[in-house]
């Protein structure tokens, strides 16, 4: 594969917004495109990221509008969905365009609106990943499933409820210093421990909110890093896996370990040639509080049970040996679904950049990772990237 670059990101902030889907998008686009030097220049190729923006808003065909509305006709276009990893879907899809010599500038947004329908309608637009027969039939919902993977945590490893708190406190500390996060104020274990119940043991600071908002990148080959004069700003693509596992949870080897994620970890670690001891920095999926625990043992940062562990010692602070979601995760930041995988690439090249926000800078990092994750935990991206 020839090398991939990353030379330009976007992000409009998360939240709730008057904002349309289409405005959102373009928004992200122009950032990105001046960040990069190349909004004068013609992109090759369009690839957004989106879950479900025909019952979210009630606009299809997003890729072509995008296309003429961010400027960029007569490039190809081209949507992706693969649930709330619609975003690191489309990135893949850009990197392998890039990487087979098909193209040398391509522009990735991803994006979402999801605040125009009410937030029970959203609950059933996000439920229809799951399975129907074995699933959906019976009531279950994406929180549901969560709350039945904790509880299997819980009895297996110990983790107690004031433990799994220590998650969303971690993360809306973060997100009180990120500018662009949907939440900006930080709470306490007792404050979380003592939140509404939504799926027990879950309450209400262990589940991500409903956001509006969207993200972009711009992607590059050697070449057009040179022609640009980017090579001391660009970003590596040092590698990118992608697994899935079967649909409904029942039919899966474990509970408390998603499968697609050491998949996809495991091979984009063989293409990037590094360990994961190797990653300064990383943004996982965090949808739930109970999935950073996962996501921390299946990618490999520590041995099963033992994230929590990593966690109380403060080695997933902004300034411990292993940062996890310094932006604040989905659970802070928002999680705007097709959004979600190109907010956590920016994120992690403004790290690797030393552009993060004031006191959510990692020291001089060299590696970072990005973790998507798309249906409830059976359609994964993960990807690395360095200077």
């Amino acid at each position: 594969m020839e090398p991939v670059n990353v030379i330009g990101v976007g992000m409009t902030p998360f939240g709730i917004f008057e904002d349309s889907i289409i405005e959102l998008a373009q928004n992200a686009a122009i950032e990105a495109l001046t960040d990069s030097g190349t909004i004068e220049s013609p992109i090759d190729h369009l690839i957004v990221g989106a879950q479900n923006p025909e019952e979210f808003t009630g606009q299809g065909h997003l890729s072509t509008l995008l296309a003429d509305y961010v400027g960029v006709v007569p490039a190809g276009a081209t949507r992706v969905e693969t649930g709330p990893s619609s975003g690191s879907s489309a990135f893949e899809s850009a990197v392998a365009l890039v990487g087979a010599g098909m193209a040398d500038l391509v522009l990735v947004i991803g994006v979402e609106k999801m605040s125009q329908v009410p937030r029970s309608t959203a609950s059933k637009i996000l439920a229809r990943m799951l399975s129907y027969e074995s699933e959906i039939l019976y009531g279950a919902t994406p929180t549901a499933l969560a709350a039945l993977i904790t509880r299997r945590y819980m009895h297996d490893f110990g983790l107690t409820r004031d433990e799994l708190s220590l998650i969303p406190v971690k993360a809306h500390k973060n997100g009180a210093k990120n500018p662009l996060a949907h939440f900006q104020k930080e709470v306490s274990v007792e404050k979380v421990s003592n939140s509404p119940i939504i799926a027990e043991p879950l309450r209400l600071y262990d589940c991500c909110a409903t956001s509006d908002g969207a993200a972009a990148v711009v992607i590059a080959s050697n070449k057009a890093v040179r022609e640009h004069g980017l090579s001391d700003s660009a970003i590596k693509v040092l590698g990118i896996g992608h697994g899935t596992d079967y649909l409904a949870v029942q039919n899966r080897t474990s509970l408390t370990a998603l499968n697609a994620t050491r998949v996809a970890a495991k091979k984009a670690f063989s293409i990037a040639g590094v360990e994961p001891n190797k990653v300064d920095v990383c943004e996982l999926h965090d949808a739930f509080s109970i999935l950073e625990l996962l996501n921390m043992e299946d990618i490999g940062f520590v041995e099963k049970g033992q994230a929590i562990t990593a966690v109380k010692n403060g080695t997933t602070e902004v300034f411990g040996a292993m940062p996890v979601n310094p932006t604040g995760g989905l659970k802070a930041r928002g999680h705007p679904t097709g959004a979600t995988g190109v907010a956590q690439i920016r994120d992690i090249v403004l790290q690797l950049r030393g552009n993060a926000p004031k006191g959510l800078q990692i020291a001089d990092p060299q590696i970072g990772l990005t973790h998507n994750i798309g249906g409830f935990g059976n359609n994964i991206c993960v990807s690395i990237f360095g200077i």
